[in-house]
């Protein structure tokens, strides 16, 4: 049986792991994290804690060059760290990428009263990405609002009364 989160009942997350499964992290030191490299899972270790902060800066970038209009190319970022934010914006207008054909899917969003958090919220995601990144993009680079996506509470679907349907 496992734990009963501490941050949302019902849900899976940190708090639920088992006492053992965290321990046993704990004691990992970084020869150990090293030897858990192999094909498809690389360990990296950084020099200071803004090369780390570039680094993931320069894999929005990396995906986003990729982008073309036949192929798009995206990249799931996720809400923390946030110091890369203002990086990946800086980037984009120093390079003049043009994000066009490139997307963004957020990982995580609040929900309050059973829907995600609007852009009010302060702690909002959504928020954070577009005030530390998307809006600090030039207007002529930025990708179109259809194509920066955020998580979604899901909802049943709506009613299509009064439609026909082919059979």
């Amino acid at each position: 049986m496992r734990n009963i989160s501490k941050v949302a009942p019902g849900w899976w997350d940190y708090t639920t792991l088992d006492r053992a499964i965290l321990d046993d992290a704990a004691r990992l030191t970084a020869d150990d994290l090293f030897g858990l490299r192999r094909e498809g899972f690389s360990v990296v270790f950084y020099d200071t804690v803004e090369d780390f902060y570039l680094a993931e800066a320069l894999e929005y970038i990396t995906a986003w060059r990729q982008a073309t209009e036949h192929a798009p190319a995206g990249i799931c970022g996720p809400i923390g760290p946030t110091e890369q934010l203002p990086l990946v914006a800086r980037l984009v207008n120093e390079l003049e990428l043009d994000l066009r054909h490139c997307h963004f899917w957020g990982m995580d969003e609040w929900v309050v009263d059973g829907k995600e958090a609007g852009m009010d919220f302060p702690l909002s995601f959504a928020r954070a990405d577009m005030e530390l990144c998307f809006n600090r993009i030039r207007p002529d680079l930025r990708m179109p609002p259809g194509q920066i996506h955020f998580p979604a509470v899901e909802r049943p679907p709506t009613s299509r009364a009064g439609t026909t349907r082919a059979a």
